[in-house]
């Protein structure tokens, strides 16, 4: 039996991306006085957004507030807060190193111009300690609910409150309907639902424990979490661990938040699909053939139909289509349909027969229901609920591509990618090192993912793309179009973590 999820003390940023608030920015900021920052957050909790109001239908009382606001913290920002060490020693491995970590930043390929030495924020020698996240507005994002954000900040992130703020991020205003990314595809599709919440009913459901700690995972345990000795100051508002009665539980109903800037070069990467589609004789003529590349790159169509559905020609836009259909159970377990490289393929691999999907001895057969369905498991214990907003102006207000590569404008744009999981090594880290970075992803050669890691020095430099099939086709020096310019591993407590904070 599931249970339910105590949602008065989960931060609303974890359970839903806001799409009802299309403004947004993110406030970077150090602690330089922690009694001063204590009081600060006593006078913040009641500001912040947390999850009740997903009990209720979306015309129903309790509503969104009209400013959602929530907080994370990294390891340092926990240090300089005074938390136990006993505590601080049990967070995750990953956390306490941090993203900028040397021998993490080659796994993740951050190299190059995208190594933390180089990053604007969260690099080895920037202190952060947290960061705001601030949501507001309705339908349209008028100036009235930048203002609204604005103020908020001015209020707030101030010396007197014991912080200073770093850098203010801002944000791409959300569209509900059009919901593209820079590079013109249409974004968001495949988040899981989590089963504390999930409607009866529902499809592409994973376990509460795989994002919030304090309930079970795919693996019906429940993930580490860093424990308070019970006499600590401000510990009795921790609940019990289920270990110990000397301590109390910090990490229930908290997770751990990815944060990483990425700037998308628009025009380096449709520049590159309109010359590589010369070079593949059955690739439409003309814009029809880059959109063609574009989408087996991608592994959907520029309004988002999956290519495994609709392989030969964008299908229609529908939220049903785009994101409930299966590899194997749809005839496209050897990456005829949509490439194995592609790169939603590769982020969530679904019913893929890993690791070689033509090698039925190690891999099991397509055509077999429970191997696809013990490896579509396999795919779910590696899933991240994401939560990114893109920034700077689009090329193009409609994504044409044309239009976009014949735009004069050369300022930058991107995403502030944001996901939670509850396990940073064996969700985000394995997907990003696993599957993304890695050349020999499921029997490939020389194929890491075209979007994210093409061209990293670790485990080798590689940058082909394969387009499975009889002929299969191959293209070559796929550009390197996504740079990371900032990053960091952050925890976002509890209600109850946060008061204990204030407190200890």
């Amino acid at each position: 039996m599931t249970e339910p999820l105590e949602l008065e003390e989960i931060q609303g940023l974890i359970l839903s991306g806001y799409g009802e608030r299309p403004v947004a920015r993110y406030a970077l900021f150090e602690i330089i006085d922690r009694a001063r920052a204590k009081l600060w957050l006593r006078e913040l909790l009641p500001e912040l957004q947390f999850s009740e109001y997903r009990r209720s239908r979306r015309n129903q009382p309790p509503f969104l507030k009209p400013v959602c606001v929530n907080i994370a913290f990294t390891h340092a920002g926990f240090v300089e807060l005074g938390v136990p060490a006993i505590t601080l020693a049990g967070f995750s491995p990953p956390f306490q190193e941090g993203m900028h970590e040397p021998s993490r930043a080659r796994r993740l390929g951050d190299d190059g111009e995208s190594s933390p030495l180089r990053w604007r924020w969260g690099g080895p020698a920037q202190p952060l300690h947290g960061v705001l996240a601030v949501f507001a507005g309705s339908e349209d994002a008028d100036p009235e609910e930048w203002d609204q954000i604005g103020r908020f900040l001015e209020k707030h992130c101030t010396t007197g409150n014991g912080i200073r703020t770093l850098e203010v991020l801002d944000t791409m205003p959300a569209n509900r309907l059009l919901r593209k990314e820079h590079f013109g595809f249409r974004d968001g599709i495949a988040n899981p639902r989590l089963s504390g919440v999930a409607r009866p009913g529902s499809s592409d459901v994973i376990a509460s424990g795989e994002v919030i700690l304090g309930y079970a995972n795919e693996y019906a345990k429940t993930p580490m979490s860093p424990h308070v000795p019970a006499d600590t100051p401000g510990g009795a508002t921790l609940p019990p661990t289920a270990e110990r009665a000397d301590f109390r539980d910090f990490g229930r109903n908290g997770s751990y938040l990815v944060f990483r800037q990425m700037s998308q070069d628009v025009k380096g990467l449709w520049r590159y699909l309109y010359a590589a589609k010369q070079k593949l004789i059955d690739a439409p003529a003309g814009a029809a053939g880059a959109e063609w590349l574009g989408a087996k790159l991608v592994g959907r169509w520029r309004n988002g139909s999956p290519l495994t559905r609709y392989p030969e020609h964008q299908g229609p836009q529908s939220a049903e289509d785009d994101n409930d259909f299966l590899y194997g159970k749809h005839d496209d377990a050897f990456g005829s349909r949509c490439p194995i490289g592609s790169h939603i393929r590769r982020t969530n691999p679904r019913d893929t027969a890993l690791p070689i999907p033509h090698d039925p001895e190690l891999s099991g057969t397509p055509e077999d229901a429970d191997t696809r369905a013990a490896r579509l498991a396999l795919s779910n214990k590696h899933r991240l609920m994401r939560r990114g907003r893109s920034y700077g102006e689009p090329l193009d207000p409609a994504y044409d591509p044309e239009a976009m590569l014949n735009s004069s404008d050369e300022s930058e744009r991107g995403l502030h990618f944001l996901c939670f999981n509850a396990n940073l090594g064996r969700q985000f880290e394995f997907v990003q090192s696993n599957w993304a970075q890695n050349p020999s992803f499921a029997g490939l050669s020389s194929d890491p993912d075209p979007l994210l890691s093409t061209h990293r020095r670790f485990p080798f430099d590689a940058s082909d793309f394969t387009i499975q099939g009889c002929p299969t086709r191959r293209v070559h020096d796929v550009p390197r179009v996504i740079e990371i310019r900032g990053g960091a591993y952050f925890f976002m407590p509890s209600r109850a973590a946060l008061r204990f904070l204030s407190e200890c």
